[in-house]
């Protein structure tokens, strides 16, 4: 293998050897549906896409992350910043690969707050390539 060719990762289990490497993620694109605002009881709930994306691989989360559970789903956040809207719309819920470094535990922005009150960062794909369909 070509040391300049990243490294594909397809499963939870590929992750872990691959913190701060340039890698070429292959997993589900899924965009991260938030609320507009608290339904009312009974009503559906009201959904925008804001261009959150997470990239969901095989496995589980804790082959790579010893705090999640054995459960918890493996997922690489696409980037810092929401995704255009047009990517959304072409890959939502499809089979990508997209190439950029992978980051398993990156910096806290906690501001000076108890660190309670934070979730731990997730791991994401830092400067992402356009996505491409997995073969």
């Amino acid at each position: 293998m070509d040391p300049n060719t990243p490294r594909r990762c397809t499963h939870a289990d590929h992750l872990r050897d691959a913190d701060g490497c340039v890698v070429r993620l292959c997993g589900t694109y899924r965009a991260v549906p938030t609320l507009k605002k608290m339904p009312r009881p009974g009503q559906p709930r009201e959904e925008a896409k804001l261009g959150q994306v997470l990239i969901s691989l095989e496995g589980s989360a804790a082959a790579y992350d010893p705090l999640a559970l054995d459960d918890a789903p493996a997922t690489v956040a696409l980037g810092d910043g929401p995704r255009p809207a047009e990517e959304i719309a072409a890959f939502d819920g499809k089979r990508v690969e997209v190439e950029g470094r992978l980051v398993l535990r990156p910096a806290a922005n906690i501001s000076g707050a108890p660190l309670a009150a934070h979730l731990a960062p997730q791991a994401v794909l830092q400067s992402p390539s356009v996505p491409s369909l997995a073969d």
